[in-house]
């Protein structure tokens, strides 16, 4: 069947199923090659061949001397030492005594020849040591095997002396050879050589020529492979110290053999790796590559610092090391190769190296006698022959690969609207599709070969383009701008490399282009009014922040709030405040440069940042923003808005995250809204600013640790009236310190936290730290029954932070009986149900509630009998202004027998005196808290007491709670 299809596939146009025309193909295409392979056949197995005769080797003593000996000393010496077959010998002088037997020969063409198997440059000195008589100097030639000396016929057994100068280390022996025999090695040998070396050069100018006229480098590679292959080969058997018929000065032999060995080695690891690159993942591949590199530049120092008696240790360990690496590579392919194809090439190519490595271990170990010199040269150019054949067939896949690749695009291009392009060697175009002259503005007429890729492009590196392409990914470009008002085009290129020429495609992707862009502004632009959204404005603030941190380019940020928008929005419709905002954001852009930029982070809130100024000099501008909307109105329709801002502006500090200049600068909008001013202004070094860094860096702690070092507690007593001198009771008050002793106040504190959302954090401190401190020093407490601790609004109405606060108490429920947890009576009141929840789920712990700040709001009593509160505490305004009229006397006592009426108990702070100190007493006050009884002290103060006598520093308020106290006990 395959004959039948060469036939019809060969045959003649006009005539292809004629009887002539099957019968010329088969001459052709059978015949004729037959008949040649027949007769290389007979030639090889019937033409006379040369005897495999080897020299009888002779035993001999040999001496390497260290320093120069006369022939009569060398003789002494020699004798006294034992004879061998062969010895391996440095390089250096060497001297030779060899026992000669008795040759009675009487045909002169058939006497005994020596044979020295090694190469010197200058030819040995030998003398016929006959006994008794002087030494009768011999002539030395040098031949192909080494050096000949034919000896005259001597009449009884003899020994023959000679002096070596050997230039590289070498196994030294003699042997004795019929002249008859020498002479047929001697041709056997040149021409195994010849055939050797004639193969191998035409093979590897074949490559050559197929390298340079198809523009394929790994052809180039592999000729040069095979040229180190028949050098090694010819070390393997002996032969390397010629070439082409020249010899090798045996000086320079060590280097030749250290280079061959070096470059071997080096294209041996590409092209093996590009031989198995297909089968291999591209980490190993890479890996491999990696190794590769490194042990040749081992393998290069260790030849170039070694001295020449190392080389055949190195080239013996590097066979083995190539061995193993065969047999792993071969074991890897049993089990990984995909096609049989695959599979064959790895074995061929192992058994091809096997054969070349066993010669280089035979050339390591000194045993290249071991190899005969024709079988020894046919199965080297069999090797090679057969690693030449699986390199060429794997570049013959990946041209087919490509070639595939190639007809991939075009049947891709008949589908898409893609643009196709063919690149010659210089990067000029040589095929453009009708597409791709659309694309890239080409006319019919113009000349291809005068464009080329740089014209339209910039430089690209096509390896990587190809091996993307290969890979399924596209590569995104950008044409080159003639001009900055043009358009930029983009497009997606794909291409692949078929020997120098380019083949590829592009497809014009800047509609798409234009539209990612567009959703990438609107992803940091506020759609409503067309300025920065926060993810754009923090962006930008990005920026300036590291200008500043690089150049020290200043930068201020002003934060504006506007008022009543809310109001708009409830009675008039979103649309209506949808209206206000972008008329807002028109004034506001009416004030600013371009470089100046304008973010809107809230419904009613903006940020102006000011890169390369400072608060100090936009101070005037920012004025000018406020005055314009706060002066004159808004009209939407028939109506007309009137809208109050107020804006805060700072410097921004070079430790500050966009972040935190954010908060910042809303910071000092608040204060412009308590101080009821249109702006207030913290320059780069103002004390608020400086609180500011101190509250983030308090806030970041805790958030990341649980804790910081800036913050802790002290207590302030609370005294029973009733029993005063029975217990120590106190309030847990939280403090803050900074850096420098510098005092935060806390309320300050506590406002940024509420206003941050880190107050929950604060809160889980303050009870986590008091549970502790309670529970390491519950010794010294006896007389401790309750301890208050307030608790936040904000974390009040936080759902997560309440489940963690219980988790807290239930770890210390001994301890969590003596709290006394106090609320603010206005955040109590803003959610009766959930409060009422809270303050139960409390008690039932064993913990007691209090309402705090009572009286102080416009809240009605009424709503005190809602909640289950066990405590009130009376606001500290009423009782520091209590005696100053009869009125609030009467509002404190009115607090009083309301509380004792609902079954609770009440706690008076801010007692500041002794005569209020004796009026709350009148009333009934159950606890009083202030500075005539103490203020707030270290925790160890309360330690060191047993009653709350020792704490109070006023002698009459003193005397006066020893009275109260002995009526009490009387």
């Amino acid at each position: 069947m395959a004959i039948q299809t060469l036939f019809s596939r060969s045959s003649s146009p006009t005539t292809p199923h004629s009887a002539t025309g099957r019968i010329w193909s088969f001459l052709l295409y059978i015949g004729i090659p037959l008949l040649i392979a027949l007769a290389l056949a007979a030639s090889l197995l019937l033409q006379p061949r040369y005897t495999d005769a080897s020299g009888q080797a002779l035993t001999a003593r040999f001496l390497p001397a260290a320093s120069a000996l006369s022939t009569q000393q060398a003789l002494a010496q020699l004798r006294s030492r034992p004879t061998r077959l062969a010895e391996s010998v440095p390089a250096g002088p060497v001297w030779l005594l060899a026992d000669l037997p008795a040759d009675h020969s009487a045909d002169a063409t058939q006497r005994s020849a020596l044979l020295l198997p090694v190469h010197t440059a200058q030819a040995p000195a030998c003398w016929l040591a006959s006994a008794g008589e002087p030494l009768t100097a011999l002539s030395v030639q040098n031949g192909l095997l080494g050096q000949q000396m034919r000896l005259p016929h001597p009449p009884a057994a003899d020994q023959v002396l000679c002096r070596l100068d050997l230039a590289i280390p070498a196994r030294l022996s003699i042997e004795q050879w019929p002249r008859p025999a020498l002479a047929g090695a001697t041709a056997h040998t040149a021409q195994a050589i010849g055939l050797l070396e004639g193969g191998l050069l035409a093979l590897a100018a074949f490559l050559a020529i197929i390298a340079l006229t198809m523009r394929e480098p790994p052809y180039l590679v592999l000729a040069c492979w095979i040229l180190c292959s028949m050098r090694l080969g010819a070390w393997a058997l002996g032969w390397d110290h010629q070439f082409l018929g020249a010899i090798i000065p045996p000086d320079s032999l060590a280097w030749v053999r250290k280079l061959t060995i070096l470059l071997h080695y080096i294209l041996t690891v590409q092209l093996f790796t590009m031989l198995f690159q297909p089968s291999l993942d591209a980490a190993i591949t890479r890996r491999l590559r990696r190794v590769g590199r490194i042990s040749a530049i081992v393998l290069f120092l260790a030849l170039l610092a070694l001295p020449a008696d190392w080389v055949q240790f190195i080239t013996f360990l590097t066979a083995w090391l190539a061995t193993a690496l065969v047999t792993v590579t071969l074991t890897y392919g049993l089990f990984r190769f995909n096609t049989r194809s695959q599979l064959w090439h790895t074995i061929g190519v192992c058994l091809a190296l096997a054969i070349l490595l066993t010669g280089l271990i035979l050339a390591g170990l000194g045993r290249t006698s071991l190899i005969s010199p024709f079988p020894g040269a046919g199965a080297l150019l069999l090797c090679n022959l057969l690693i030449a054949l699986a390199a060429a067939d794997r570049m013959r896949e990946d041209r087919q690969l490509r070639l595939r690749q190639r007809n991939d695009l075009i049947a891709h291009d008949t589908l898409t609207p893609l643009g196709l392009f063919t690149l010659g060697a210089t990067r000029h175009f040589e095929h453009l599709s009708p597409n791709a002259r659309d694309i890239l503005d080409i006319g019919r007429q113009a000349d291809l070969h005068a464009l080329a890729w740089n014209d339209f492009f910039p430089k690209v590196d096509w390896l990587a383009i190809s091996v993307a392409t290969e890979q399924g990914r596209d590569t995104e470009i950008q044409r080159i701008q003639a001009s900055p008002d043009e358009t930029p085009r983009s497009f997606l290129l794909r291409a692949t490399l078929v020997g120098s020429r380019v083949e590829g495609s592009l497809q014009d992707i800047s509609a798409r282009t234009e539209t990612i862009r567009k959703l990438r502004l609107m992803a940091d632009n506020d759609p409503l009014t067309d300025t920065l959204n926060r993810r754009g404005i923090e962006k930008t603030m990005q920026t300036a922040i590291e200008d500043l941190q690089q150049t020290k380019t200043p930068c201020a940020l002003a934060f504006l709030d506007l008022d009543h928008l809310k109001r708009v929005n409830d009675l008039f419709g979103h649309s209506t405040g949808d209206t206000l905002l972008q008329m807002v954001c028109e004034r506001l852009k009416y004030s600013i440069t371009e470089d100046q930029h304008l973010g809107r982070i809230g419904n009613d809130e903006f940020l102006i940042l000011f890169p390369g100024k400072r608060a100090s000099e936009v101070r005037r501008v920012a004025q000018d923003m406020i005055e314009s909307l706060n002066s004159s109105a808004l009209y939407v329709g028939e109506r007309a808005f009137q809208l109050k801002s107020a804006m805060g502006l700072i410097d921004i500090d070079r430790t500050m995250s966009p972040k935190d200049a954010i908060a910042a600068a809303s910071r000092a909008c608040r204060d412009a809204r308590k101080q009821h001013q249109d702006v207030v202004l913290y320059e780069e070094n103002a004390r608020e600013l400086f609180d500011h860094i101190d509250e983030m860096h308090l806030f970041e702690q805790l958030e990341s640790t649980g804790t910081s070092e800036d913050i802790y507690l002290e207590m302030q007593p609370i005294m029973s009236l009733r029993h005063p001198l029975q217990t120590l009771n106190f309030e847990a008050l939280l403090r803050v310190r900074t850096t420098g002793a510098r005092p935060l106040q806390t309320g300050k504190i506590i406002q940024a936290a509420e206003d941050s959302g880190m107050v929950t954090a604060i809160d889980k401190w303050v009870f986590t730290t008091l549970l502790e401190w309670m529970a390491k020093h519950h010794l010294k407490l006896g007389q401790t029954r309750q301890v208050n601790v307030n608790l936040s609004g904000v974390s009040l109405n936080d759902d997560r932070f309440i489940n963690v606060l219980f988790g807290i108490l239930n770890q210390q429920p001994q301890f969590t009986r003596r709290l006394c947890v106090e609320i603010t009576e206005g955040v109590a009141l803003q959610d009766l149900e959930r409060t009422r929840q809270f303050m139960r789920r409390l008690q039932r712990m064993g913990a007691r509630v209090a309402l705090d700040d009572f009286g102080a709001g416009y809240t009605s009593f009424s709503y005190l009998k809602e909640l289950p509160a066990d405590m009130i505490k009376i606001d500290g305004t009423l009782i520091r202004d209590m005696l100053a009229s009869e009125a609030n006397i009467a509002i404190v006592n009115s607090i009083v027998d309301l509380a004792h009426n609902l079954g609770m108990e009440c706690i008076a702070e801010w007692v500041e005196d002794v005569a209020t100190l004796r009026a709350l007493t009148d009333m009934g006050v159950d606890y009083v808290q202030g500075y005539v009884i103490s203020g707030s002290r270290p925790p160890m103060d309360i330690l060191a007491c047993d009653n709350i006598l020792p704490l109070v520093g006023d002698p009459a308020a003193r005397a006066y709670i020893e009275e109260i106290s002995g009526r009490r006990l009387s």
